[in-house]
């Protein structure tokens, strides 16, 4: 059996890097190959194509990469038509996944899409249809996107959030702090800038030169700071070397711990605000886009008028437990005086009804088994019309089972 992936960011990395592994518990001799990072290499996937320093949020972000985006994703469809897998699974990568999940159908591969594009969340009816027309199959990580999803007829399925498995603490709060080389009685204040280029060079100066302010006031404050992924940790390093902070670390595989050990997380928006609300440690989100971005956002596409937040917690609940200090309000004075608020009054953090929202694990092992029946079962029928081989090739209408 072949199951292609295709995985374009460091997030999507992880999750495939999981998903894979359980996959594996139950089918050995599954040939796993396609596009992803160092993770998902580890896990035993044959990786053809890795673009994982590609990633951006937003319009104008994604330009400088916009060609060698087209070109993988051309190089992904030859793959694809050559390789003929039993199903290829989408991970996260909306720009670039999209495209490939019409064209799979074009050839009669049968699509899986995990981490779905959040179409549901901010985006229109239309693109919301588009989504539930394309893919034979979608795992939905929130129940809502399960119900949006499910009521444009997406042959949908929802188990949990699968941070529920991934986020694991083993070590005592002592062997952690140990580890780390952190006096208990310092503060703790740990910093998330981001896993994509993007966010080292637009939020993580901002979120420095707080800190900088924060460790005057609170000399012996110490600063671990998340590397996401092995090849972003070096321009990590190169903004930390020209800042004034200083008692900081970098680390790349201790997320998790060190979160559960720190006074408060203060990061740039992403899926690090729902592990720390999970893990339960306060945390702050920061964030900045190309102010054109910004303006088309708010302005044309209306977001503001769909999301009254930014943040995963914050939309699940409908409430702000995580605070959020977006574009011209995301300022080294502002962010400093959320993080001393937060630090003084020692902010109550109740994540009891966030974890409500988010289902009960186990999770990867019943997305495993459900994706695996995938494989055996026939395509399903879309609201579309029938599917079509691409210009030359020689297979004819796929065929699809009710």
């Amino acid at each position: 059996m072949k199951i292609m992936l295709s995985a374009g960011e460091t997030s999507g990395d992880t999750y495939g890097a999981h998903l894979v592994k359980y996959l594996k518990d139950l089918r050995p001799d599954i040939y796993f190959f396609g596009m992803g990072g160092n993770r998902m290499f580890s896990a035993g996937v044959d990786i053809k194509f890795d673009i994982s320093s590609k990633g951006t949020v937003g319009i104008f972000e994604a330009l400088p990469n916009a060609l060698s985006i087209f070109s993988v994703l051309s190089k992904m469809k030859a793959l694809l038509l050559k390789e003929s897998p039993d199903l290829l699974i989408l991970i996260d990568s909306q720009g670039l996944n999209m495209p490939l999940a019409k064209y799979a159908n074009a050839i009669g591969i049968k699509t899986c899409y995990f981490i779905a594009p959040q179409e549901w969340l901010w985006g229109s009816s239309k693109n919301t249809k588009i989504v539930a027309e394309t893919l034979d199959y979608i795992i939905a990580i929130f129940e809502k996107e399960y119900s949006i999803y499910k009521s444009f007829g997406a042959n949908v399925f929802y188990f949990g959030h699968p941070l529920l498995d991934m986020i694991k603490i083993n070590s005592t709060r002592e062997q952690i702090l140990s580890k780390l080389g952190a006096n208990i009685s310092e503060p703790i204040i740990m910093l998330c800038p981001g896993s994509r280029i993007q966010e080292i060079n637009s939020v993580f100066p901002v979120l420095l030169s707080a800190c900088e302010i924060f460790s005057q006031k609170y000399p012996n404050s110490f600063f671990p700071v998340a590397a996401a992924s092995a090849w972003i940790k070096p321009y990590i390093i190169s903004r930390l070397k020209k800042s004034s902070l200083k008692n900081f670390q970098v680390f790349e595989n201790l997320t998790h711990e060190i979160i559960s050990v720190s006074d408060l997380v203060l990061a740039s928006s992403g899926t690090i605000n729902l592990e720390a609300s999970i893990i339960g440690t306060p945390n702050i989100m920061a964030y900045k886009l190309n102010p054109l971005t910004f303006f088309i956002a708010k302005n044309i596409l209306k977001l503001g008028n769909k999301l009254k937040y930014f943040s995963m917690p914050n939309i699940l609940l409908g409430k702000r437990l995580v605070p959020e200090l977006i574009q011209e309000n995301a300022t080294a004075a502002n962010i400093f005086n959320c993080l001393n608020d937060s630090y003084v009054n020692k902010v109550s953090f109740d994540n009891k009804s966030l974890l409500a929202k988010l289902g009960s694990p186990p999770v990867f092992p019943n997305i495993a088994k459900k994706i695996l029946s995938f494989t055996s079962s026939p395509c399903t029928p879309h609201l579309s019309a029938g599917r079509r081989g691409p210009k030359g090739d020689p297979r004819t209408k796929a065929t699809f089972a009710g």
